[in-house]
């Protein structure tokens, strides 16, 4: 299957290549970015460069017309996505895209996309499905939140999925300056550190649940640095009921803390994780699953997980600067 991975600069996007070479899929693997020193360009057979879509001068059209014509020339069969940012486009033009090009893009819904990419939205929607959530309010709230709880708080974007613009804040005078200093906050229960923090992702298909793994973690500069595969079985039921209330299409991720009154989710991603192929080192290699059900009609039973550790680390590669030269042209 001729495959286009988008975002391949990404650590997303490097994380589903790195579980693509640990499947057994036939395939050939293209990839997109908007940086010439993107890594992932040199791993695939063509790289190609989009119109940066945020930058003002750069509307949807320009970057529609681009992907589409990638896409056609290749004959690509399916779109992997590999940037945060592209999600709720490539939700948006779904139909579009996949009428013109017959690929499939392995995206949710518009209104998936939607609930997920905004924390306030995830949290009254999870809230209205009687699950647990941390205490969460909007800046113009604020008091309500002082009123019933104690600090610290946590102050954080409610769009975005990096580790940009969060505090932890301790008294009134430093919530002030961080809701002055974060674009378009929330102010949320403070989830302790002694809670256990857990990624967890499910992959989901025609009704059914395809996969199924959580993964505590410990975190280095806002990513995983070590990963966990332990039994947890009280936290894969309460991840498998939200992806069933969601019903993704393809990868769906879940992060949240184990508290004394079980699992609060803080944060839902509707695409695959950065800790993808830590996962398929795990024996759940998520993309060779959603691939196989999608693509192969081939459906296997929920896996067992391996049972161990992880530790991530820096890898280096080499490349030539005619690569380099062709890749920039």
């Amino acid at each position: 299957m001729n495959i286009l991975v988008t975002g391949v600069g990404s650590l997303l996007g490097q994380g589903i290549i790195k579980s693509l070479k640990q499947s057994k899929l036939d395939y050939i693997l293209f990839g997109t970015d908007y940086f010439n020193t993107a890594v992932g360009l040199y791993w695939v057979k063509k790289g190609y460069i989009l119109p940066d879509i945020l930058k003002n001068d750069i509307d949807d059209k320009l970057w529609l017309e681009k992907l589409i014509n990638i896409i056609q020339s290749n004959n690509i069969e399916i779109i992997i996505p590999g940037l945060d940012f592209e999600i709720p486009l490539l939700s948006k033009y779904k139909k579009l895209i996949e009428d013109k090009t017959k690929a499939i893009i392995l995206v949710s819904k518009s209104d998936i996309v939607e609930i997920c990419n905004d924390k306030w939205k995830t949290i009254n929607f999870l809230h209205e499905k009687g699950f647990e959530v941390p205490y969460t309010v909007l800046p113009e709230n604020k008091n309500e939140i002082i009123k019933n709880l104690q600090f610290p708080f946590i102050v954080k974007p409610r769009f975005g999925h990096t580790s940009k613009e969060i505090f932890l804040v301790k008294n009134e005078s430093e919530l002030e300056y961080a809701i002055s200093n974060c674009s378009q906050p929330i102010v949320q229960e403070y989830l302790d550190k002694d809670n256990l923090e857990y990624t967890c992702g499910t992959t989901f298909f025609n009704n059914k649940m395809l996969s199924l793994i959580s993964i505590r973690r410990i975190l280095k500069n806002g990513n995983t640095h070590i990963a966990f595969s332990e039994k947890c079985d009280e936290i894969d039921e309460y991840v498998k009921s939200v992806t069933k209330i969601f019903q993704p299409f393809g990868p769906f991720n879940i992060q949240l803390r184990l508290t004394d009154k079980g699992p609060k989710i803080f944060e839902i991603n509707p695409r695959f994780s950065g800790t993808t192929p830590v996962r398929a080192i795990f024996g759940i290699n998520e993309v060779e699953i959603i691939l196989n059900a999608i693509m192969l009609n081939n459906y296997e039973e929920l896996k067992p997980k391996t049972l161990g550790v992880v530790m991530k680390y820096f890898e280096s590669h080499y490349i030539s600067l005619e690569q380099f030269k062709k890749i920039k042209k």
